[in-house]
């Protein structure tokens, strides 16, 4: 809200003044650089000489702007900016006599000033538009109306935060952002308004003798003080060990902060000291091919300004691996390519595809012609499909359709996306048949599954029926169709083949019948288990192209189902409701993933997705879609630094505005996005281990070269700020770096330019592709050739003759092999406690009543009734447990204190009213009052109580599961293998613990309804044994005593 207090008299010091006076001086830079280049133009010998008089009046007024002081200057001197017009003198070949000398200019020259002055003006109206579009009075009265508003959204926003964490605590829930928060809190206190590392963190910082993070690019703000809050940097002592490549910078949108990086990167020195920056700049991944094309592009495009790091030889990426030479460099290359399709008259969803296409074009030509590195032998060999991997800015929209279009190409290609789930003709299909089960009265479920293999009719089948059946609901057409007699069948329709869609008609409603009937008493998962293996509908779509994805998406549906039955929602009916919300609201799983690293497949992923990764071929596609820009949209913007934006609203002249601070805001989001933008292509192109292949669409021709012929520079000088922040896609930055003025020169069109056989062109590190409706064509034709070819060769195999010596025998083993780890398959790999009780048919849970008491209601009168108390059983336990969790043993108690706390604790929201009302205060304080409780006291007093300890402990399977052990051991001596023993993982949580002189007393609280003290140790002896285990491995520390206090028996049993 302070953004929004801008006093007149000091406007010059706002934040946000102060950086739109910034914002304009640094603009200044490109448009005098403009307008300088345009002079140099006029003084070539055949240049423009007329102009010369305009454009230095031109530089006058900019070189004004660029010595404002003040931000009302800027304002004062861009609103008196005038434009001079430019000579109008038109024969280009008239000879001009002048004081000096005769001169002749070239047409091609003024027409390079005219653009440049162009650029020029147009940067200046962008200012303008931007920074001075209306007077500083009149937008600071803006800013000061739209204070109310803002007042009131940000006590809105408190008051849902509020909300929402009460809702969390209470249902005890935490999401990433509370950790971090809580974390924060933990390890950090404020003082003389700065935080400092609290007492728990310098206990870390004793503990951690290196403190390493990597991908330190990606750091926030709160990571960054976590972090160093458990170093030794506030001691003076640096253990901070940081690793990181700013321009890997990708998470943006998670609030990572590149400058906390940058800022150390600039601050350590390269020397040896306790502050030392260590440049790790040898790639051993990629082939020089792939450095070279980066570095290329990359030292025209990434600055200081723009992508926070200058592209120079520290930050360029210098060979480090070594490749042996490639068999045949004429049939093959590794040459990065830039693939291009001529998107001309083509709608972007058709341009998608026709890319698609492309791509599976120069697929099918790498498995031909191509070769990569063999891991295992170090020898070349032909490419593999799992070698190559399509890199795409985003999934959605693109994944699905670049799946399908390399499947018609015959290319298995795999994505792993979020999206498409219930649109999968499996998994759509069986949740129509459900919904029918629910209510068969729903047209477009019905008629989907009739068509389906449930029923199996064709359209013709079904409008067989809407023929003897015109005006009724569809549901009752079918039900009336499938109870004619065959006299009742109508003359409209064929006799014999109404006959024939009522048997399929019945036969498919005596199945649906039994669903129905078994529906009441069956859970949902089972059900569909049932549909899927009683009609065969899983056999069938297992036949289908595709089948095991299919199984696989079925099954999917199946355990979601089965996690469903888990909450308080049961039964068919919410079920279907439940998946209709989540369609409602865009939620989709995704398709169930079934491939896995040795499967040879091409794999479509997101370029966030494949960071960190590599691949012997990467295509990254898409470089011409264009930067997505809803966050600059919305009527609210946010920045990490500046704060909130909207718009100021007249109410009574019905306007709305954006304010100068949400203008500024939009600017800056969109600069970065655009910085983060570069540093997500240089991920992408860096992911390339031997061939790397740009690939985009574009409307190619005249309209197509308007964009970038003002952009092109010589091929070492870097592209402007101007060029860099106009960009709207990547081909944007890639095209300008790769042309430039000569090849304009030479070539009337971007296509002559980029097909062009000229000396420089080549010794470029991207070769250019063009492809065109007319070129992918004559590559169908010819591989329908091919197939014809290689369907005669099929139709006259000689199967007398043995092609590959050996293949029957090793079929052979393959069929009969059986996978030799199948019981361990059988074993739980994780347990807790309580589970491992409910195994053994022990019941473990807190408080839970193992022997029911009948319940007896005495006649009393009412003077002798005891308070009805909320909770019983179980919920009793929790609530003796919640309590004495949050109970200060350090202090001593009587009965009415204890119900002050309780009451403290009510209030406080940590207790709900039935915990509160059913602790009697009676037990707890028989059993502060105990041995135990004393103990507890006196701990609590010298710190060394804890309560609530959470471990995990690891325990040999065998003592787990000693029946399956035995067989496995069995088995390996049999087969002679030394096989290593699974661990098995429990996990549990510790009542209370204390610390003594001579040893560690655990005690756990118990409020199970039990005659004597024997039921108690039998029940948990096995548990306690645990606890025990696991506390002397986390503390290294023997426990002396193991300890059930048992509230029902009011006595401590020790074990």
């Amino acid at each position: 809200m302070d953004n929004y207090e801008i006093d007149p008299e000091k406007m010059e010091e706002a934040d946000v003044v102060q950086e739109a006076k910034a914002r304009v001086r640094q603009n200044l830079t490109d448009v005098k650089g403009f307008v300088q280049q345009a002079i140099e133009v006029c003084e070539l010998p055949a240049g423009p000489y007329m102009y010369g008089e305009m454009l230095d009046s031109d530089l006058v007024q900019i070189e004004q702007l660029e010595g404002a002081e003040t931000f009302c200057q800027q304002e004062q001197i861009v609103s008196d900016f005038t434009w001079k017009r430019l000579s109008g003198k038109k024969d280009p070949n008239t000879v001009t006599k002048t004081l000096h000398t005769d001169k002749v200019y070239d047409p091609e020259l003024k027409e390079k000033a005219q653009g440049l002055r162009k650029q020029a003006k147009k940067l200046i109206e962008d200012l303008k538009a931007n920074y001075f579009y209306a007077p500083v009075d009149e937008w600071i009265r803006d800013m000061q109306e739209a204070q109310t508003a803002m007042k009131m959204l940000v006590l809105l926003v408190q008051a849902f935060a509020e909300a929402f964490s009460e809702k969390k605590r209470q249902r005890n829930l935490l999401d990433f952002s509370d950790m971090e928060q809580f974390a924060l809190r933990i390890l950090t206190e404020e003082k003389e308004g700065e935080l400092v590392p609290s007492a728990v963190a310098q206990e870390y910082q004793e503990r951690f003798e290196e403190v390493m993070i990597d991908e330190y690019q990606d750091s926030n703000l709160v990571q960054e003080t976590i972090l160093t809050s458990v170093s030794r940097e506030s001691a003076g002592q640096n253990n901070l060990f940081m690793v990181g490549d700013v321009k890997q910078s990708i998470y943006r949108f998670r609030l990572s902060r590149p400058e906390l990086f940058m800022g150390k990167y600039n601050s350590y020195s390269t020397q040896e000291s306790s502050r030392q920056r260590i440049d790790l700049d040898r790639n051993f991944r990629s082939r020089g091919e792939v450095l070279d094309s980066t570095n290329y592009i990359f030292r025209k495009l990434m600055r200081k300004e723009f992508g926070e790091i200058i592209y120079d030889d520290k930050a360029a990426l210098h060979l480090g691996a070594s490749f042996p030479e490639l068999p045949d460099e004429n049939v093959f290359t590794d040459q990065t390519e830039l693939l291009l399709y001529n998107q001309t008259g083509l709608r972007s969803s058709e341009a998608r595809e026709e890319e698609a296409r492309m791509i599976a074009q120069r697929m099918k030509e790498l498995l031909s012609t191509g070769v990569v590195l063999d891991k295992g032998t170090g020898e070349y060999r032909p490419v593999h499909y799992r070698d190559m991997v399509i890199l795409t800015r985003s999934l959605q929209g693109w994944a699905e359709v670049f799946a399908s279009i390399l499947a018609e190409e015959g290319i298995p290609a795999y994505s792993v996306s979020r999206e498409g789930y219930f649109e999968t003709y499996e998994v759509s299909v069986l949740l129509d048949y459900l919904k029918v089960l629910d209510n068969a009265r729903q047209d477009l479920p019905l008629t989907a599954v009739l068509t389906s293999p449930f029923a199996g009719l064709t359209a013709v089948e079904l409008s067989v029926i809407r023929l003897a059946y015109p005006n009724q609901l569809f549901y009752e057409a079918v039900e009336g169709f499938c109870s004619l007699s065959s006299e009742e069948i109508p003359e409209t329709v064929d006799k014999k083949q109404a006959i024939q869609v009522q048997e399929k008609l019945r036969k498919f409603f005596v199945v649906l019948d039994h669903f129905r009937e078994i529906l009441p008493y069956t859970a949902i998962h089972d059900l569909l288990a049932e549909i899927i293996d009683k009609t065969g509908y899983g056999l069938f779509i297992s036949a289908m192209p595709g089948g095991a994805q299919r199984q696989a998406n079925v099954e999917m549906l199946v355990e979601k189902a089965r996690a469903f039955e888990g909450t308080s929602y049961k039964g068919l009916f919410n079920f279907v409701r439940y998946i209709e919300q989540l369609k409602k609201y865009d939620v989709d799983y995704g398709e169930a993933s079934i491939i896995d690293e040795q499967d040879d497949t091409v794999r479509i992923m997101s370029i966030h997705k494949s960071k960190g990764l590599e691949f012997p071929i990467v295509f990254v596609a898409g470089t011409g879609k264009q930067f997505n820009t809803q966050d600059l949209k919305g009527s609210i913007v946010i920045h990490p630094r500046n704060g909130v934006g909207i718009d100021v609203i007249d109410l009574e002249m019905r306007t709305k505005a954006p304010t100068f601070l949400k203008k500024m805001i939009q600017e800056k989001t969109k600069l970065e996005n655009l910085a983060e933008e570069l540093r997500v292509l240089y991920v992408a192109m860096t992911r390339a281990k031997e061939k790397l292949i740009l690939t985009g669409s574009l409307k190619i021709g005249e309209d197509g070269l308007e964009p970038y012929v003002n952009h092109m520079t010589d091929r070492e000088s870097p592209l402007s700020l101007y060029q860099l922040e106009g960009a709207n896609r990547y081909l944007d930055w890639i095209l300008p770096a790769l042309l430039q003025e000569e090849d304009l020169k030479r070539e009337a069109d971007l296509c002559g330019i980029l097909k062009t056989e000229s000396e420089e062109v080549q010794q470029l590190p991207i070769k250019v592709r063009i492809f065109d409706a007319g070129e992918m064509d004559f590559t169908e034709d010819a591989q329908r050739q091919a197939e014809v070819i290689a369907r005669e060769v099929l139709e006259h195999w000689d199967t007398t003759k043995v092609y590959l010596p050996g293949a029957e025998e090793k079929l052979e083993q393959q069929m009969n092999f059986l996978y030799p780890y199948k019981e361990e398959g059988k074993m739980k790999l994780k347990f807790t406690v309580s589970e491992l009780k409910k195994r053994e048919s022990l019941q473990e849970e807190a408080g839970e009543e193992l022997i029911q008491e009948p319940e007896i209601l005495p006649l009393l009168p009412h003077f002798m009734e005891e308070q009805k108390e909320g909770l019983t059983g179980a919920s009793r336990g929790s609530a003796y447990h919640k309590f004495l969790e949050l109970h200060d043993f350090s202090k001593e108690y009587t009965e009415e204190l204890l119900k002050e706390e309780i009451e403290l604790f009510y209030q406080a929201g940590r207790l709900s009213k039935e915990m509160a009302d059913c602790i009697r205060t009676k037990d707890i304080l028989a059993f502060l009052n105990s041995e135990s409780g004393r103990r507890m006291t006196q701990a609590a007093g010298n710190g060394k109580l804890r309560k609530e300890q959470p471990f995990v402990l690891g325990v040999a399977a065998s003592e787990i599961y000693p029946e399956i052990y035995q067989d496995i051991q069995k088995r390996s001596q049999e087969a002679d293998e030394n096989r290593k023993e699974e661990t098995i993982l429990i996990q549990g949580i510790i009542d209370v613990w204390f610390e003594e002189e001579n040893g560690l007393v655990l005690l756990d609280y118990k409020t199970d309804r039990v005659r004597n003290a024997s039921q108690l140790k039998e029940l948990y002896h096995a548990q306690l044994d645990y606890y025990a285990q696991a506390l002397e491995q986390l503390l290294e520390k023997p426990v002396k005593e193991k300890i059930i206090y048992s509230f029902a028996l009011k006595e401590e049993i020790i074990l």
